[in-house]
């Protein structure tokens, strides 16, 4: 009897043993989800993006600070729970972006800068669309032909990333064009390798700015042909085509 029970007993242990070794093996090879992450999801470089390029846009005076981005993100541990929280950090800015775990969330995001004086902006993106809730910084909107040349650049890559293979080593020329001109409007061109970029704009205050870019690879035909405006701040794509 007793040799019987030693039997069950050593029977018992060694199921529970082979048990916690499957549970434990099972549960390390898990696919990294959720809190086991902390890579962002690709969306949320995006929208990192596209929250700069409405901040470069409606303060202009900014733009001298977003030169050279190298981010890195994480997600934070502490987030509220039913809800993700990832940060990102570079060149002295942090973009923090907070949104529940639902489908097509709202995202909350809140970006600073800690460079000089110092300042904090922030916004939702709903849909898309960035919309500003605060900021610590005075609205400038002025810009220069140069300022509208690079902030069309950052638009495009913010919204068609696709598009980075082709934004290195840019080394601008181009300015004001004198001929063909139409009277009470001035248009400037400027050009990189591949790049073509013109705006053209009235001779008003406060202009709307027409924006036409475009990147050829090689031959007569552009692989990528952007067009837009910049009025008061924003930026609007009115077309976009991409034909590697």
């Amino acid at each position: 009897m007793r040799k019987s029970f030693l039997i069950v007993a050593v029977v018992v242990l060694i199921v529970l043993i082979a048990g916690a070794m499957f549970a434990y093996s099972y549960l390390t090879n898990l696919p990294q989800e959720n809190n086991q992450s902390q890579t962002p999801p690709v969306e949320l470089d995006a929208i990192r993006d596209q929250a700069m390029t409405y901040v470069a846009a409606n303060y202009t005076q900014t733009l001298p600070m977003m030169s050279a981005f190298h981010w890195t993100g994480s997600r934070d541990e502490s987030g509220m729970l039913g809800a993700e929280t990832y940060t990102y950090t570079g060149n002295d800015w942090k973009v923090t972006i907070e949104y529940p775990v639902v489908p097509n969330p709202d995202y909350n995001l809140d970006i600073r800068y800690n460079g000089g004086d110092g300042f904090s902006w922030k916004g939702t993106c709903i849909d898309g669309v960035i919309t500003e809730t605060s900021s610590t910084l005075p609205k400038d909107t002025t810009v220069t032909q140069e300022q509208i040349r690079d902030l069309t650049l950052q638009y495009i890559y913010a919204y068609h990333n696709e598009t980075l293979l082709y934004m290195h080593d840019m080394s601008w020329m181009g300015g004001r064009m004198n001929h063909g001109m139409m009277v009470g409007s001035e248009t400037y061109n400027y050009q990189s390798t591949g790049w073509n970029v013109t705006m053209q704009y009235p001779v008003v205050p406060n202009p709307m700015y027409t924006i036409n870019a475009d990147y050829t690879l090689t031959g007569d035909t552009p692989a990528m042909i952007w067009q837009g405006t910049l009025h008061n701040g924003t930026i609007t794509q009115t077309n976009y085509s991409y034909h590697p």
